[in-house]
């Protein structure tokens, strides 16, 4: 039976090896292999500038987070780059309730 290698939606990415720098916190999500989306916690980072950036803020049982793309090709998905942001955080926040119920 052959598998399904196409690429799944939504790609969440973090840097696996954690050496206290800067980049232990970031999360990324890779929409359709096309578009880079970086997920900003806001309680972990502080007055982030992304000039020029497409980005949405959501809310998660009082934390704030930043959607803001680094790259941005939703045009090649035929899907607005705010729903992309909209379904990423859709997608993210399910990771989240998942995440709170795992001990």
């Amino acid at each position: 039976m052959s598998k399904d290698f196409t690429l799944p939606e939504f790609i969440f990415g973090e840097f696996p090896i954690k050496d206290d720098s800067f980049n232990d916190q970031r999360q990324f999500i890779v929409h359709r292999g096309i578009s880079l989306i970086e997920v900003i916690a806001h309680d972990e980072f502080e007055d982030v500038v992304f000039d020029g950036k497409t980005r949405k803020k959501y809310s998660y049982f009082g934390e704030d987070f930043t959607f803001a793309y680094h790259t941005n090709n939703t045009e090649h998905s035929n899907h607005g780059e705010l729903e992309v942001l909209d379904s990423a955080w859709e997608w993210y926040r399910e990771y989240l309730i998942w995440e709170d119920t795992q001990e």
